[in-house]
């Protein structure tokens, strides 16, 4: 017989009961706020090149942002004793999935962001990303998209096109297309990486195939960088501190915020969250450098992103 009267025994039980759930949904909360913190470090990351620009150059800085990130990425994956790939195929497949996801790609977008492409278009034309992964994976693999799909596809380049064109009948216009071609092109590189990687999702640890993946995006740029600019670094608190938070907010933080998402069995929600980037990027170049966000603006994302919307709809069936 128990010493203790039903009703502590059951005060106890009762307690043990809050504390457990107290717990649990510590735990969500966590877990609740890696998305929002996905979005608006995915965000910033468009205004990253509007800060660094008067003190570096933009492929320069890609070189020691990514050549940092590796770097980084090694020692961790060292000290946590993760696997790694023993295939030179495997090894030889992420360094050329890294160069495309965070070389070529940041290469463009930032050029032609510290060349005058609005950080709001840039973000919209990131947003595209996964109509553009559709698109290649409906060439490349044979994938069959709905009409729907190739409709979402169709409205996402329309939403671009509607934020680009006020400026298309002005002087700026042949300079503001060509931007936003360049971008593209970073954009394009994004998506066929994003499929290049997918064959290596299982093989080795997932720090050390991001540590691969960086040092496979660290040489295109520095070649890049040796080639076509001076190298000069006007170091500045301004420069050190978007570095800092480029290498590990950005290249670290929300690489592995994505992996963590995708690893959940929440991709498709990491897709949909890339529909919430480019007002928060325009905001943040408003906020930050006082770049105009007008009505046309605001219409072209939302016409892009229930474009999107639609190409992702029939994955989340």
């Amino acid at each position: 017989m128990s010493s203790q009267s039903p009703s502590i025994e059951f005060a106890k039980a009762k307690i043990e009961r809050w504390r457990d759930r107290a717990h649990g949904s510590a735990g969500l909360s966590w877990q609740s706020l890696i998305p929002v913190a996905f979005v608006l470090c995915w965000a910033s990351g468009f205004v990253v090149p509007r800060t660094f620009a008067p003190y570096i150059e933009p492929l320069t800085f890609v070189a020691i942002r990514n050549g940092a990130a590796a770097i980084v990425l090694v020692i961790i994956a060292l000290a946590l004793r993760s696997d790694w790939l023993d295939k030179w195929s495997e090894r030889a497949g992420l360094l050329w999935a890294g160069a495309l996801l965070q070389s070529f790609s940041l290469m463009a977008v930032y050029w032609a962001v510290v060349h005058g492409l609005p950080v709001g278009v840039a973000a919209l034309i990131g947003a595209l990303q996964p109509a553009v992964t559709a698109m290649l994976a409906a060439w490349l693999l044979g994938e069959a998209l709905s009409r729907g799909q190739w409709g979402g596809i169709a409205l996402g380049f329309a939403g671009v096109a509607l934020v680009i064109s006020p400026k298309l009948g002005t002087s700026e216009g042949h300079s503001s297309l060509g931007l936003g071609l360049l971008a593209f092109a970073g954009v394009a590189c994004m998506a066929f990486a994003s499929l290049s990687q997918k064959r290596f999702e299982r093989v080795g640890d997932p720090w050390s195939r991001t540590a691969l993946m960086f040092f496979g995006a660290t040489l295109p740029a520095l070649v890049a960088a040796c080639l076509l600019e001076p190298a000069h670094i006007e170091f500045a608190p301004a420069l050190i501190a978007v570095w800092v938070w480029s290498v590990f907010a950005l290249a670290i933080g929300a690489t592995m915020a994505l992996l963590f998402l995708i690893r959940k069995g929440q991709a498709s929600r990491a897709a949909s969250l890339i529909y919430l980037v480019p007002p928060v990027s325009a905001l943040m170049a408003y906020a930050g450098f006082g770049e105009a966000i007008h009505l046309v603006q605001v219409a072209g994302f939302a016409v892009a992103a229930f474009g999107v919307a639609l190409v992702q709809l029939r994955k989340r069936r």
